[in-house]
């Protein structure tokens, strides 16, 4: 039988956000900010007490870290002025064996904390405009965020990395992906929806030859490198807001039958892998229509996919395991749900979640207390949940 899957909540607190009492079962737990929440969090045992902590940051001017229970650790939250978009990532830069937190901020600076709150050396690293794009971490050596017009990566003193940064057309929401000596984002042009990129480049900074790719709309969502068929080299599957799921490979030529169009933008960020057990890759993904797709690496539909919510999806994709042989979805809905799908593209027993409010950050499964049960830690409006 599956393990059973809660969701941390709060009655007093949803009924805040207008939710009737019974939207949440009374072991959850829910805590309110002020603002809205689309940035997703991480976990990781910061005390060393065997429970997670979690990472997460709001529009309301500030990043969080707080315990299972949703209360905050000593010296949090910490201020980022005007807000946050990006979500956090977690990288030990000083080599303590304790990672440091890092996040990008409405304030144009790159923000890296110590678990006790003190800024890190060298930090924060004043970009310029706002960074919506979240840090990635490269090989545990080095930090790439992508900003307006500049591809950025830094070493552990916070200092630009030899051959960084890069130039680069338009403004990028995007978390770039790494693989070996691949480093890519996806931007998008602010005020010309026309202008959208892909860009490729070496670690040493000069760019894949035949990049950046024009893409026909802008790319809000991050991509994702898989090796999709099989010939030892991945490839950038991306999706862009005229609706197209384009698989680039390395020359910078889409892999056939790609792209694909499923008909609205496509904002959720892909998620690779072998949904049904067949020994294939699969992609999932939402759409603005509103639609869960799953394909085969192939472009085609797996049995049971798409599925409907009937809302804008701007959430990307959370896996969990239902049991040894099957995988499930887990995406926020602009319905104000949290919809659980199994690999055949049926609801998984207990979902939807009402949340009261639209779920555009990405759910993050967990097993907060080291007990059997899954847990799902999501954000959406003025919560986190």
């Amino acid at each position: 039988m599956p393990s059973p899957i809660r969701l941390l909540a709060e009655f007093a607190l949803i009924l805040f956000l207008g939710c009737a009492q019974n939207d949440f079962p009374p072991n959850h737990l829910f805590r309110a900010t002020s603002a809205e929440t689309v940035s997703s969090p991480v976990a990781y045992d910061f005390n060393g007490d065997g429970r997670l902590e979690i990472v997460l940051a709001s529009f309301d001017g500030f990043c969080y870290l707080v315990d299972d229970s949703l209360r905050d650790l000593p010296n949090w939250p910490q201020p980022v002025a005007g807000g946050v978009f990006s979500s956090p990532t977690l990288w030990d830069i000083d080599g303590d064996q304790q990672p440091e937190i890092f996040i990008g901020g409405n304030d144009g600076a790159l923000h890296g904390w110590h678990f006790n709150g003190s800024a890190v050396a060298g930090f924060p690293i004043a970009l310029g405009y706002r960074l919506w794009s979240s840090p990635v971490i490269i090989a545990d050596s080095l930090l790439a965020i992508g900003s307006r017009e500049q591809m950025h990566v830094f070493d552990r003193r916070g200092k630009p990395a030899p051959g960084w940064p890069q130039s680069m057309r338009g403004w990028a929401m995007a978390t770039p992906a790494w693989h070996e000596d691949l480093l890519v984002i996806t931007t998008l042009t602010l005020g010309d929806a026309s202008r959208g990129y892909i860009y490729a480049w070496h670690l040493s900074g000069e760019l894949y030859r035949n990049f950046p790719v024009h893409l026909p709309m802008d790319a809000p969502a991050s991509p994702s490198l898989a090796d999709l068929n099989g010939d030892g080299r991945v490839e950038i599957i991306a999706g862009d807001e005229a609706g197209f799921l384009h698989v680039l490979q390395l020359d910078g030529s889409e892999l056939p039958p790609f792209p694909r169009l499923v008909g609205k933008g496509i904002h959720s960020n892909p998620v690779i892998v072998d949904l049904d057990r067949n020994g294939k890759l699969d992609i999932i993904f939402g759409t603005t229509e509103g639609a869960v797709h799953a394909w085969s690496a192939t472009g085609d539909c797996l049995l049971g996919w798409p599925v409907r919510t009937g809302y804008e999806i701007n959430s990307s994709p959370a896996l969990i395991v239902l049991d040894e042989h099957r995988y499930g979805v887990i995406i926020g809905g602009g319905d104000g749900l949290l919809h659980g799908f199994d690999a055949g593209g049926q609801i998984i027993p207990g979902f939807p979640l009402a949340c009261g409010a639209e779920v555009s950050s990405s759910p993050m499964v967990v097993d907060l207390d080291r007990d059997p049960r899954f847990v799902a830690v999501c954000e959406w409006r003025n919560s986190i949940a």
